[in-house]
């Protein structure tokens, strides 16, 4: 290559110098092609080319899909994450018993959807009836011989309420193991399947006792228990739904329990990982004088049933006894409508009809928990009594309607009904009880609270199992009944306690 005046040559471009280089080619904005070479620089006109992926259209939909799912996916766990620790929850440490809940509330739908396919649609239907009967029968009756043991012992556990909580979650998962292995066989599985619902039940006894030591200063009672339930609901619909996958794609049943046990000892490792504000003895019991007072104030009368008269109303003031008969009617109305209506669309809807109906029932079931649940966070409970009498008189309203105009999908409205009522009324006994029920009792109060709800709910189910089920108006018409009833009988309590307590002021 040639060094001159200036004046060397140049060669054409894209030609290769002498040192095997190519001359350097320039673009201008215009896109015309310069060749630099001096003063006689040569233009020309090149096309431009644009080099662009390859790609289909459904490579690219696919793509934003899933950019966007990924996007969704991370603002709802923030979201959720966030309302879990909002107004002070992270610090006071009420944020690691939501998510203690969530854990527990998942594994125990996780059973519940096990327990379906096992029990319920695994036998043929003539016999179906015959084997949800005989499990409600077991598990009404020991709750009569354990709710005087778990609450009392409850109560004095004070130090030990996280190793109690471990206990019950890592029970429920050697159980579940249990069935798993001997998922065919009912006199193993139906034991165990008791078990495992009371040590649910003991778990949400020492749970709602714990509840109030975690909550914030700017956070009420009810307002925890709402979020608290809130968590629980959406745990319990996405624990059930993967239960479900995982049995529905293995085709196992002892998969899914298998599944379901780990989720269990999940949540004891995480109860033993709670605050140990938990732990600790209420302001009021700090000295063993105390505690022997409180022990002393609970005269037990002589006799088989003044004991028993004695044990279901210890630290139960009139307003707690009007509001737990509500709320067990209603309780009672949700599993008495649970199976009836089960039962009902079995023997007159069949494939695909009988598909749809048993998931709309399903589906308003759990909705009306999340709008009871969700109304519950935005009230102020200032009477709790008031609203459990509504509620109640809302639900009888729905089942006299419902034995009028009898259809499936007015009976699913009122099932709704039911269902929001129920959820609601529940958030307001728990306030009752935490605001009545002094705190050396609440254990055992919550305890019998919890064994007198879940008989009330046996017991509507099974009288729901020996009514013809071909008669859809004649459930409506036995609810209505009830309900009308109990809401009258409660209208004149309420009255009563009205009066009394205006005679106490002006006294």
């Amino acid at each position: 290559m040639t060094v001159g005046d200036g004046s060397a040559s140049s060669a054409s471009a894209g030609e290769a110098d002498a040192d095997g280089y190519s001359v350097p080619t320039y673009s201008d904005a215009a896109g015309t092609s310069r060749v630099s070479g001096g003063p006689a620089t040569r233009r020309r006109r090149t096309p431009r080319v644009s080099v662009r992926p390859v790609r289909t259209s459904n490579v690219t939909v696919t793509r934003a899909v899933l950019v966007r799912s990924s996007y969704l996916s991370r603002l709802l766990a923030h979201k959720v994450i966030s309302a879990s620790e909002a107004d002070g929850a992270r610090e006071s440490g009420l944020t690691a018993l939501i998510w203690n809940q969530v854990m527990s509330y998942a594994a125990d739908a996780m059973v519940t959807v096990a327990l379906a396919g096992t029990v319920f649609f695994s036998a043929p239907s003539e016999a179906q009836r015959g084997n949800v009967l005989l499990y409600l029968l077991m598990t009404m009756a020991p709750f009569a011989i354990v709710a005087p043991v778990i609450g009392p012992a409850l109560d004095r556990v004070q130090h030990g309420r996280r190793w109690v909580m471990a206990g019950t979650a890592l029970g429920r998962a050697a159980l579940a193991i249990v069935m798993a292995m001997h998922f065919t066989d009912l006199l193993v599985l139906f034991p165990a399947a008791l078990g495992s619902l009371v040590l649910s039940k003991a778990y949400a006894v020492i749970r709602s006792s714990a509840a109030p030591r975690l909550v914030p200063t700017n956070l009420t009672l009810v307002e925890a228990n709402a979020r608290l339930s809130m968590f629980g609901l959406v745990a319990a619909v996405l624990g059930g739904a993967l239960s479900g996958v995982a049995i529905k794609a293995t085709g196992s049943y002892p998969f899914g329990l298998c599944i379901t046990a780990a989720a269990f000892t999940m949540t004891g490792v995480s109860a033993l990982r709670l605050p140990k504000i938990v732990d600790a003895l209420p302001a009021t019991l700090r000295y063993k004088g105390d505690l022997r007072a409180a022990r002393a104030s609970r005269r037990r009368p002589s006799g088989l049933f003044g004991r028993l008269v004695e044990w279901t109303r210890r630290g139960f003031a009139p307003p707690v006894i009007v509001a737990l008969q509500g709320e067990s009617t209603l309780r009672w109305l949700a599993g008495f409508m649970t199976m009836f209506l089960a039962f009902y669309i079995e023997s007159v809807s069949h494939g695909w009809q009988a598909v749809a109906s048993l998931g709309a029932l399903g589906a308003v079931s759990g909705v009306g928990n999340f709008v009871g649940t969700g109304i519950g966070t935005r009230l102020r409970m200032a009477r709790p009594d008031l609203i459990i009498l509504l509620c109640t008189a809302a639900a009888a309203t729905g089942c006299v309607v419902g034995a009028v105009l009898f259809s499936l999908p007015l009976a699913i409205g009122s099932m709704l009904i039911c269902a929001v009522s129920n959820s609601l009324s529940k958030l307001s006994l728990d306030a009752i009880i935490q605001r009545d029920v002094a705190e050396t009792l609440r254990s055992s109060a919550f305890g019998r609270s919890e064994t007198f709800l879940q008989l009330a709910w046996v017991l509507g189910a099974t009288i729901a199992l020996l009514l013809p089920s071909g008669n859809g108006r004649i459930g409506f018409i036995v609810a209505a009944c009830v309900l009308v009833f109990v809401s009258i009988t409660m209208s004149l309590h309420e009255r009563a306690l009205r009066s009394h307590r205006l005679r106490a002021q002006q006294a």
